[in-house]
């Protein structure tokens, strides 16, 4: 039955999308489409900018993204010939590779509070530095001591794209278009891993594989100077804006107008008032005598450049910040999401592990540079995952929520889940008994592309239906999708290789296919009893947003 246009339930999620009935007074994207959430007044709110700025900042995270998957993924054609000229066990060589898995998740911990607390800016251009020096580290590195050590260290500056990344796309683009937000990042993290796998192997023939090494450090370098001279910070004080968000949220009725001031005209919106004033050239928030609302003005070149954003309003505490995601372990509507993530990562995981000894072995024989090559194929699912997690996820969510009065539930974006079970159950199945069989390289290929359009599809429908639930705790929230994909990964990765030796790969590959099509199987309780489950936790939900607001002085 279609709900009713008079009241939104106070269920943390549930909130109108489509004006159906063409007479909410609020900004609107077109025609119908409510902007959630609403943006403020300022011009320096990321919500405002223009859509090519947008694009330009999401191009930018998506090039750190594949920057750090190329140097993850680049000795993967060439895994047995580091092993080889290095004397690391391909045991240890795994096992270095799953530290590295873990502390993906893990040093997020620390990441996040500090975005939160100082901005994202100074955090990405810390982690790049980072990835540059253990680029170079594993270029030169010997033995199995230094190999964890260098995995460590990658490590702890790689994590960062497996949540921050996802605060920047939050902060800048509204619910209807996260999916595509998010489906644009995981392409260009997925476009990275290719890549490096493609290249790999022509350049570990050609020049060596240490060279591999250098080259990623190469490019990691122009990222950061990138980031440096043309990355703006995305982080916005919108909980000094009464209009965004309160606790308990605010209900949008078709009887009643909004008392409060109507944010300014983002890029492609209808907004029903003018744009604020941005005459100031203050960095500081100001108030808006006319309004008594605080007015945050357009950052100034010199202001673009600084390297962290501190907000004085906000008096929560680094700690606060570190303890929290703790806290939503208890909620279902994350914690299977994080399940649905972690195990959509796992497509590139053991596909990375195990290419090398398949396709270099009988009864195919290829050098490390045709091995790197199959892997075009990933490029071709890569493109199919995009298009599931964004497009076909976000119209989904429109298209349901006109039909259902305008109201936006999360469980409507579950449904895109339902090609990536398929993809997933077709892919590991594929390619693992395609590599046991020896059958042709053609169906080890198509079962790779169907894991990896798995990977991107699962992985931005998953993390876009955990953040519309509980978008107000987005921050701790990208945490908990970390940790519970760096746990999965890691044994994972550890495990691949002892599972194939004693099991072969058709029967390993078999058991990860359907784990994954297990935690996909989760989506589906969600698309039944999300809702319920969303219910029964909204009192700590408001309890931990009012008492971060609080905090804050709000």
């Amino acid at each position: 039955m279609a709900a009713p246009m008079d009241a939104v339930e106070d269920v943390p999620g549930t909130e109108y999308l489509v004006d159906v009935r063409h007479n909410m007074d609020v900004s609107h994207a077109g025609a119908d489409i409510i902007l959630l959430p609403q943006p403020t007044p300022c011009a320096g709110d990321p919500l405002n900018w223009s859509r090519f700025k947008k694009y330009y900042q999401l191009f930018l995270l998506s090039l750190y993204a594949c920057s750090f998957s190329y140097g993850e993924n680049v000795l993967g054609a060439a895994w047995t010939t580091v092993s080889t000229d290095t004397g690391v066990s391909l045991t240890n060589m795994n096992g270095g590779s799953a530290l590295n898995y873990l502390l993906l998740g893990f040093v997020n911990i620390f990441w996040i509070p500090a975005c939160m607390k100082i901005g994202r800016r100074p955090v990405l251009l810390i982690t790049t530095a980072l990835t540059l020096g253990s680029a170079l580290w594993t270029g030169f590195f010997h033995g199995t001591v230094q190999w964890m050590f260098s995995m460590v260290l990658g490590g702890s500056g790689t994590s960062a794209y497996e949540a921050v990344i996802q605060l920047c796309v939050f902060d800048m683009f509204f619910v209807h278009q996260r999916g595509r937000g998010l489906a644009v990042y995981l392409f260009g993290q997925q476009l990275g891993s290719i890549l490096g796998l493609i290249t790999g192997g022509s350049i570990a023939d050609s020049l060596g594989w240490r060279w591999a090494q250098y080259i990623s450090a190469i490019i990691n370098g122009g990222v950061l100077l990138l980031l440096l001279l043309s990355f703006e910070e995305t982080m916005f004080p919108r909980f000094l804006f009464s209009s965004q968000g309160r606790v308990p949220p605010p209900v949008i009725s078709a009887t009643t107008t909004s008392p409060l001031p109507s944010p300014a005209k983002p890029h492609g919106a209808d907004s029903k008032s003018p744009r604020a004033s941005s005459s100031s050239t203050s960095a500081d928030v100001e108030v808006d005598a006319a309004t008594a609302m605080p007015h945050i003005p357009k950052r100034t070149a010199l202001q673009k450049l600084q390297l962290w954003t501190c907000c004085k309003e906000d008096t929560t505490s680094y700690w606060d910040y570190f303890k929290r995601p703790f806290l939503l372990f208890a909620a279902p509507n994350i914690v299977i999401p994080g399940l649905i993530f972690a195990f959509g990562c796992t497509a590139g995981i053991v596909s990375f592990n195990t290419i090398s000894e398949i396709m270099t072995a009988p009864p195919y024989n290829w050098s490390t540079t045709s091995t790197g090559l199959i892997f075009l194929a990933a490029l071709v699912g890569n493109g199919i995952g995009w298009l599931v997690a964004g497009p076909l996820a976000d119209a989904l969510v429109l298209r349901l929520a006109r039909r259902n009065a305008g109201l936006k539930e999360p469980e409507m974006r579950l449904w895109a889940l339902a090609p990536c079970c398929v993809l997933a159950a077709a892919g590991y199945l594929l390619y693992g008994w395609g590599a046991q069989r020896g059958v042709h390289w053609s169906a080890i290929a198509v079962g790779l592309a169907a894991m990896i359009a798995q990977q991107v599809g699962a992985c931005g429908v998953a993390t876009a239906y955990a953040m519309d639930c509980f978008g107000g705790v987005g921050g701790e929230l990208v945490v908990v999708l970390a940790i519970c994909s760096s746990v999965v990964n890691f044994a994972i990765s550890y495990a691949v290789q002892p599972f194939v030796e004693a099991a072969g790969y058709g029967w390993t590959f078999t058991f990860f296919g359907g784990c994954v099509v297990l935690s996909l199987v989760g989506g589906g309780v969600l698309g039944w009893r999300g809702k319920r489950l969303r219910r029964a936790w909204r009192g700590r939900y408001w309890r931990l947003v009012g008492e971060r607001e609080k905090a804050r002085g709000v």
